[in-house]
């Protein structure tokens, strides 16, 4: 039994330093140009992970209770930020009209985000054709996928498929 509680404690120590490391490897490949514009625009953040998507930086991270997302250029420039979005009623008014009777008003909203980009706000609203159902990705032929992309007022700009 003693022979066993050591062992556990082994693993777990040998797990935290190699998550550690992990960890400590990503940000070693994030240029300092980036960590500094970070913490300089989110200083209140919990970050959670970097990754490196084709040529941008991403910060995964905590604020004010919500998950966000934000990507950088690898020379510090501040590209876009999104938020996860829990319910549509924080989706413009105008927005919410659509999906409600809109071409895609018998769709199955999946997952909602709010992106800021330099130029404007959009929030995203991924959607599909099954109506909730799993069973509908059997025949898979027949289930669209799209994203729906408004505005601040709530207009949509554009629908893209995923």
């Amino acid at each position: 039994m003693k022979n066993l509680k050591a062992l556990i404690g082994l693993i777990a120590a040998l797990g935290l330093i190699s998550y550690s490391s992990m960890a400590q490897k990503a940000n070693n490949q994030i240029p300092q140009a980036v960590q500094t514009a970070f913490s300089n625009k989110y200083p209140h953040a919990n970050l959670k992970t970097w990754k490196i998507k084709g040529d941008a930086c991403v910060a995964s991270f905590i604020m004010d209770k919500r998950k966000y997302e934000a990507s950088y250029a690898k020379d510090g420039s501040w590209l876009n930020a999104e938020r996860n979005m829990k319910h549509t009623s924080n989706l413009p008014a105008e927005a919410l009209l659509y999906l409600k009777n809109g071409k895609y008003a018998s769709w199955h909203i999946d997952d909602l985000k709010k992106m800021q980009t330099q130029a404007e706000s959009l929030y995203m609203v991924q959607v599909d054709n099954n109506g909730g159902n799993l069973n509908a990705y059997e025949n898979a032929g027949s289930v669209e996928n799209k994203t729906l992309y408004f505005n601040d007022r709530g207009k949509l700009v554009k629908d893209s498929e995923l």
